[in-house]
């Protein structure tokens, strides 16, 4: 009985002992937590985390038969991810995630806290494109949709987040095609899920067109419906991070006016943001400065330039029309040569025909008598050469290859001599005659025989 009375002693002791420990660390947990949150608005990240690292070690010391082990487990690791990428400590961020990633990623199609995961998840890859780290988000994303890939309770919608940031990624990386691909699914589920609107959808469709070289003018529009969107849905902080963005990536596409503009819209969410996003539109003041500050500067460098301009404008136009009166009068002088070489070139064609003419006529005349006579001289081709001392050059470089009866042929063609006369010249028969001319046409590469009269005659 006493030995019954100490055991239950004990029990009681050691359970009240057990659960006053367990509360300690559920609340220490808590605090943490809290702390992290309230240090993060404010723009604290060291202290942020700080107290979301302690956090996460108090979880991993909890008892595994506790039911809020898993959940402040994802929790603290969710939060300490996140506020490491955004606090420049994105080594962080990385290390942790892989160090966990099988505890993440571990019956994730059916876990209880699936929610949990994927958020972790998506403020994973988020937090790498912010930081530029481009093909980390990518492999973490296309491990992602692996690992999902055979899930049968996982939905798309669960996957926007996620697929959002890695089409940004993929847009950095200048694999604009599957950026698109992602675009059909984004734009389906634009309102139709809670974190995932029109806003949103604008926000990655201007970042991925403004690596596809599409005009400056359509994505301003995109970052401009964005911004309104967010402001009317009260998301101060995205709306100043899109003017941030329209003021240093944009504003050499907008005028004044425009800039102006969006500083008063940017006016009207500055109050409603945190220590963090107050320091965001201080930066964006100082860029809207120095873009000012630039402008004045490029105006008064124009109107200098624009003088100038006008100084050698003018002296280019004198120039110009010197250059345009010296062209036209060699033009003129041109017509002028090129019409004098004209006429000269018809007067030299008719005293060329008139000067063939006098050949042939010579030859009639000279060698009359010869023709008309039955018995022909054998001398009489070295008559025709004597009277035309270039004549046999003449015939060497126009014909080449010639046997000397194509000579003599090519000779009683230009005495004009008629078939009968020219076989009885050759001592030849007409028949055979008529072979050996037409032979003779064809070698020289003529088509008819008054081609090839033509040609002969021009030897004289």
């Amino acid at each position: 009985m006493i030995l019954r009375k100490i055991i239950v002693f004990c029990f009681t002791s050691f359970m009240i002992f057990y659960s006053s420990d367990l509360l300690a660390q559920l609340d220490s947990i808590q605090y943490n937590l809290k702390f992290g949150n309230k240090t993060y608005a404010s723009g604290d990240y060291a202290s942020s985390m700080v107290a979301y690292e302690k956090a996460l070690n108090y979880t991993l010391e909890l008892d595994t038969q506790v039911n809020a082990k898993d959940s402040l487990f994802l929790i603290s690791l969710k939060q300490l991810i996140t506020v490491s990428g955004l606090g420049e400590a994105f080594e962080m961020s990385e290390g942790y995630f892989n160090q966990f990633k099988t505890k993440i990623y571990k019956n994730i199609c059916d876990s209880e806290y699936k929610a949990l995961k994927i958020g972790l998840i998506n403020n994973y890859i988020g937090i790498a494109v912010y930081n530029k780290k481009n093909k980390v988000a990518i492999n973490a994303f296309e491990f992602f949709i692996d690992a999902v890939d055979n899930c049968n309770n996982f939905d798309n919608y669960d996957l926007v987040q996620c697929s959002a940031n890695a089409a940004m990624a993929y847009s950095d990386l200048k694999q604009t095609s599957k950026a698109y691909n992602i675009l059909p699914l984004l734009k389906y589920y634009k309102d139709s899920v809670s974190n995932w609107h029109s806003a949103d959808y604008n926000k990655v469709l201007a970042y991925v067109n403004a690596n596809a070289n599409v005009s400056p003018e359509v994505i301003i529009g995109y970052y401009k419906n964005s911004a309104k969107m967010y402001a009317k849905n009260k998301r101060f902080a995205y709306a100043l991070d899109i003017y941030e963005t329209l003021i240093s990536d944009y504003n050499k596409h907008l005028s004044n006016e425009e800039l102006i503009n969006l500083i008063e819209k940017s006016n009207t969410v500055r109050d409603s943001t945190n220590f963090y996003h107050s320091n965001l539109y201080k930066k964006m003041m100082g860029q809207l400065s120095n873009v000012m500050l630039d402008r004045s500067i490029a105006n008064a460098r124009n109107i200098r330039l624009k003088n100038r301009a006008l100084y050698l404008g003018f002296a280019f136009t004198v120039v110009i029309i010197l250059f345009l009166l010296f062209v036209i009068k060699r033009q003129k002088d041109a017509k002028v040569h090129y019409r004098k070489l004209y006429v000269l070139e018809k007067q030299f064609e008719k005293q060329n025909k008139k000067l063939h003419l006098l050949k042939e006529n010579f030859i009639k005349v000279n060698y009359k008598s010869t023709l008309a006579s039955k018995t022909r001289e054998p001398d009489i081709f070295e008559a025709l050469y004597n009277d035309f001392p270039e004549l046999r050059l003449n015939i060497v470089e126009r014909f080449v290859n010639l046997t000397d009866k194509e000579i003599q042929i090519i000779n009683c063609v230009l005495l004009n001599l008629s078939t009968k006369e020219s076989a009885d010249t050759l001592s030849l028969t007409n028949g055979a005659f008529r072979v050996s001319k037409n032979r003779l046409i064809k070698k020289t590469g003529f088509k008819s025989s008054d081609e090839f009269q033509s040609a002969i005659m021009q030897l004289l």
